[in-house]
């Protein structure tokens, strides 16, 4: 669909959306977390779908009724691409009952959650080169299952930023986090570099620069 031929309810919904999405990447930065759904939320999916229908036959259908049933379906995928596909329809029927609240009340404007701090993990001389600058900075110590989540984040932000801007020296910055999760894994340098060369023995490497046409 053309921009052009996007409602403006349509418009305004989706840009409120992504305001929200972009205070959240202000406060919390990326977030990486394992997805939790699959076959154990099945009978909740079953049992959502079932009351929807119940309730489309008793005329007594709600927008609570629908996003529920779309969220549980969505929770009983473990495959990526229909995971995908349920939350996109989860996403889009969220909206939609946004669209019918602005109907009824008309839109208002949305104000983004922006209370809290912003948090991020850093390089553990940061703090002292914050102190050098006479500032005092607030920090905390991440807990395991965190620190490993922060360092999954932290990979997707020092790669975003070198596909970005195309500075190799982001590629330092890559592999320290590279190392600090090889180091979660229990990996030292050393071991990171025999896998890889195992790898390489076995497949090749990229030096020839191969591509390979997808059928």
């Amino acid at each position: 669909m053309e921009h052009d031929e996007i409602p403006a309810s349509l418009r305004k919904v989706l840009s409120d959306v992504a305001d929200e999405r972009a205070a959240q990447d202000r406060r919390f930065g990326v977030q990486e977390f394992p997805d939790g759904s699959g076959s154990a939320y099945a009978a909740h999916a079953e049992e959502a779908k079932q009351q929807c229908s119940a309730a489309w036959s008793r005329g007594e259908l709600t927008w609570r009724h629908i996003l529920t049933e779309e969220f549980y379906e969505a929770l009983a995928e473990e495959d990526p691409e229909r995971l995908r596909t349920e939350l996109v329809q989860t996403a889009a029927v969220a909206v939609k009952w946004i669209q019918a609240l602005d109907r009824r009340h008309g839109p208002v404007a949305h104000r983004t959650n922006e209370n809290g701090h912003e948090e991020k993990l850093v390089r553990d001389r940061i703090p002292d080169i914050i102190r050098n600058g006479g500032r005092e900075p607030e920090t905390r110590i991440a807990n395991d299952p965190e620190y490993k989540a922060l360092l999954r984040a932290k990979l997707y932000e020092e790669a975003g930023e070198y596909i970005t801007g195309g500075d190799p020296e982001e590629l330092a910055d890559v592999l320290e986090v590279v190392q600090a999760l090889a180091a979660v894994h229990g990996l030292g340098p050393a071991d990171l570099e025999e896998m890889r060369a195992a790898k390489s023995a076995e497949r090749g490497g990229f030096n020839d620069r191969v591509v390979l046409r997808l059928v």
